[in-house]
């Protein structure tokens, strides 16, 4: 038992003999240094922000099922579940008009006449 109890002291003193490199110096100006990057972080951001608003979308959808299939023919049960569902589809319509309301905007600014509406990588607008 006491050799098995030596065999891990060795690790313990090896580590303790490691010197952490020198920590790099502060960035001047910080980490964004041009609109574009600004951009890209308020991208990235909303992005996360977009993922999470589908996760909780289906999970919603996924609720809403659950309370109908624990209903048992309870009316208020199945209302309770109708009124989840409903609320469900209309925050996922509200999510899809996210997406495409700023793709439309850009293509009726783009196209100038018509209904903006573009192929994309064509030059095909309607």
């Amino acid at each position: 038992m006491l050799v098995g109890l030596s065999a891990l002291f060795p690790p313990i003193f090896v580590a303790a003999q490691y010197e952490p490199d020198i920590a790099p110096a502060p960035m001047i100006g910080g980490p964004i240094s041009s609109p574009q990057q600004a951009i890209n972080l308020i991208n990235r951001i909303l992005y996360w922000f977009a993922t999470a608003f589908w996760i909780f979308a289906a999970g919603f959808v996924f609720y809403a099922a659950y309370l109908y299939l624990t209903a048992a023919g309870d009316v208020e049960r199945v209302k309770k579940a109708h009124k989840q569902l409903l609320w469900a589809i209309v925050a996922i319509a509200v999510g899809l008009m996210a997406y495409g309301l700023p793709l439309l905007i850009h293509n009726i600014i783009i196209a100038g006449a018509g209904f903006g509406i573009c192929i994309p990588f064509t030059s095909i607008c309607f």
